[in-house]
């Protein structure tokens, strides 16, 4: 491209985009040059106050990490890609979603109660609750080659929409192949993931949990890619005895699910046994003095919106977390309820806080607040808020673009606005993971989609079939 910082990308772009991730393809970790792109003319929504946002401004990626942002930026060394008409964010980043379930998306309309209960969490024993569903029919089932289907597809999926970021938790690692084929399938996504990997809650299984996270970590989790990384899931209602001296042995973070209210807090922080490196999922029912703890011990909490309105009818703890001190991150939580969707997780939680607000005067996040429980706060629930969540110069390059030329986003106006009440998963047109382009023009780049496709649907035909599901295959039910 031109020299000049003042140029306009020429019309060879798309053939010089097909260069830049040949080139992509090609490098190698001792390249002594790394690439450089410039986002130029964009709107630049930083989610870092130092740094602040540009309504045209550019962002420079040189290698896997931002190098600069501003008004304007001179580098001619750069490939430009045009960014007018679009907003410049970071991506969001997403700690909690059980990516196994993605050969089952929405198969669960509703979370349905029954009245004969289980010991699963007071689950249903038949019909389309999610612990009956989930737990004791589909995950028994599954096969290794499920797991890697599932996987794949909802972590496609995350990218497709922007989430550059996502805990797996993986609660269904019933043996060594089916844990390694969802770590194959994180490290195959391009995604900056996180496998945590936990026990089945139902159903017959190896029992190499959590003995076989040594393994895992030393033989996926050792080199100095530092794309992906692991940790240890749990529910709360679980036994910690055996997991705490694995998870000290491994220095490893915890992600932890429903329950944790149950475990005696004061006594696990006093002792060392957790340390702050925790991930508390849903992060409801803590007492207040409980939410106290976790916050002074440095912990991290997200809530699940759009799951909530059915599990919990609407009872997000978010606000309850702001007033001691904490923003709590966002997640999809489970892809057999809802499509995996960012952007419907912040207008969720944006509509609840404005009802609760006109119900009870209570407090409501700002759109900037939602955006920075979607990017940042997610981030750090994710263990990587020092390299991701926000466009700061230093960290890695995680970006997306949201198109705005589209007839419901233009004219653009006011920029959180835009992104949480008027975009969705199709506006993103552009996506970076740790500067490398991942999506461009729409679509996902190197990845072949009627391959994992057909996988995802022979995994989808044999589950039902499997599990003799009581329902068409494409159904209408109510």
């Amino acid at each position: 491209m031109s020299a000049d910082e003042n140029a306009r990308p020429d019309p060879s772009a798309e053939r010089r985009l097909e260069a830049l991730l040949e080139r992509h393809a090609a490098r190698g970790p001792a390249e002594a040059t790394p690439l450089q792109i410039l986002l130029r003319g964009g709107s630049v929504l930083s989610m870092d106050s130092d740094v602040g946002d540009f309504a045209v401004g550019d962002v420079l990626i040189v290698g896997d990490r931002i190098a600069e942002v501003g008004a304007s930026i001179s580098a001619p060394e750069a490939v430009v890609i045009d960014a007018r008409d679009h907003i410049v964010m970071p991506g969001f980043c997403d700690p909690h979603i059980h990516c196994w379930e993605g050969s089952l998306g929405r198969i669960i309309p509703e979370n349905i109660p029954q009245t004969t209960e289980d010991a699963i969490g007071g689950a249903p024993v038949s019909g389309r609750s999610y612990m009956y569903a989930a737990h004791r029919a589909f995950a028994p089932a599954c096969r290794p080659e499920d797991i890697h289907a599932g996987t794949l597809n909802t972590l496609l999926a995350a990218l497709n929409g922007g989430i550059t970021t996502v805990v797996d938790n993986m609660h269904n690692a019933r043996s060594p192949e089916h844990s390694d084929a969802g770590v194959e399938a994180l490290l195959a996504s391009g995604i900056r993931g996180v496998h945590a990997v936990g026990r089945p809650r139902s159903g017959t299984w190896a029992g190499t949990f959590p003995a076989d996270a040594r393994r895992l970590r030393d033989q996926y989790f050792r080199g100095g890619d530092d794309l992906c990384s692991m940790r240890l899931f749990a529910t709360g209602f679980d036994e910690l005895t055996d997991l705490l001296p694995v998870r000290e042995e491994l220095d490893l973070w915890f992600s932890f699910d429903s329950g944790i209210e149950k475990q005696d807090l004061a006594q696990l922080y006093a002792d060392g046994s957790l340390d702050g490196r925790e991930a508390i999922n849903h992060a409801n029912f803590l007492s207040p003095e409980q939410r106290q703890i976790v916050i002074d011990n440095g912990a991290q909490v997200n809530v699940c919106p759009r799951i909530e309105s059915q599990f919990r009818y609407g009872q997000i703890p978010y606000n309850e977390w702001v007033e001691q001190g904490l923003r709590p991150g966002l997640s999809n939580d489970n892809p057999m309820t809802y499509a995996i969707d960012m952007f419907a997780e912040m207008r969720a939680l944006y509509l609840m806080q404005r009802v609760d607000q006109h119900r009870s005067g209570s407090a409501s996040a700002t759109l900037r607040e939602i955006l920075q429980s979607a990017t940042q706060q997610g981030a750090n629930n994710c263990g990587v808020g020092d390299v991701a969540g926000s466009l700061t110069p230093g960290k890695k390059a995680d970006v997306i673009l949201v198109d705005t030329s589209a007839p419901h986003l233009f004219p653009r106006n006011n920029v959180p606005t835009t992104v949480v009440q008027g975009a969705g998963v199709e506006s993103v047109t552009a996506v970076l993971v740790n500067g490398r382009v991942v999506k461009w023009d729409g679509r996902l780049i190197g990845v072949d989609l009627d391959e994992v496709r057909r996988r995802v649907q022979a995994s989808h035909d044999y589950l039902i079939k499997a599990v003799n599901w009581p329902h068409a295959a494409v159904d209408f039910d109510d």
